[in-house]
């Protein structure tokens, strides 16, 4: 069996309709702790990336296109089955990260076993009852004044590499969203793994997991459609039938 390549990270940007992908690479090429690689995957092709060879070839830069099929939001979970690296960390095309957030990731994986995301969802009591979202949020551009464990996380998802292969131990009760649930609840599942959202002050901001959280509000939203809140409500009762444990049913206060 192959080693992975200890304490370095595989990054993986993903692209769909929005046209962040300068912006997400001018951050994550001043990071304090180096992608070793950065992998963009390309959902369909709705604009073109341009990126000069040189850059890619000097910063292990490489394209993955799937021009003719929507994989949705559960595809590019599938990629870290083949990469080298300890660590992976997956982007929402959204997301702009702090000059640090890698470095900060790194540390409190290393220091928890965990997950780590730039926001996070923990249940309210009685979610088990409610037939729309039940939920704590923690993150969303507002500052998060200790680490805090959470349910699930998303907009970047931080953890080793090897954790993915829970990803698909379990085929999903649908591909039109919910991967953050899914892969939150597989892995504690199956590997007691659990999600933690980072300390992110205003005071110092080059920790933060996304520092422009307005780009996640434009008409590509997945929140906005009108199925949202009750398909992820379904999914969250669908994950605890297979054992996922919330935080609120531990009797731990997630506030």
């Amino acid at each position: 069996m192959l080693d992975y390549i200890k304490d370095e990270v595989t990054v993986i940007l993903t692209v769909w309709k929005r046209s962040h992908i300068q912006k997400q690479l001018n951050c994550l090429l001043n990071q304090t702790k180096k992608p070793y690689q950065i992998w963009i995957y390309q959902n369909e092709s709705h604009f073109d990336i341009k990126i000069p060879e040189e850059t890619k070839s000097k910063f292990n830069i490489s394209v993955i296109q799937s021009k003719d099929i929507n994989f949705k939001f559960h595809g590019r979970f599938a990629l870290p089955l083949l990469s080298d690296t300890e660590y992976t960390a997956i982007f929402d095309d959204d997301t702009i990260p702090g000059q640090r957030w890698l470095e900060t990731c790194l540390s409190l994986s290393k220091k928890n076993n965990c997950i780590v995301g730039a926001n996070g969802r923990s249940m309210k009591k009685g979610f088990d009852k409610a037939d729309q979202q039940h939920m704590i949020g923690i993150g969303d551009g507002r500052p998060v004044e200790q680490e805090t464990k959470v349910d699930f996380v998303g907009h970047c998802w931080f953890f080793k590499t090897e954790w993915c292969k829970y990803m698909w131990r379990d085929r999903p009760l649908s591909w039109d969203n919910g991967e953050d649930i899914h892969f939150a609840a597989a892995c504690q599942i199956y590997g007691n793994i659990e999600c933690f959202v980072p300390k992110m002050t205003f005071s110092d901001m080059s920790t933060w997991g996304d520092l422009e959280s307005h780009l996640g509000r434009d008409e590509h939203a997945s929140w906005k459609r009108s199925d949202h809140a009750s398909l992820r409500s379904e999914l969250v009762k669908y994950w605890c039938k297979k054992g996922w444990t919330p935080l609120i049913l531990k009797e731990i206060d997630p506030d």
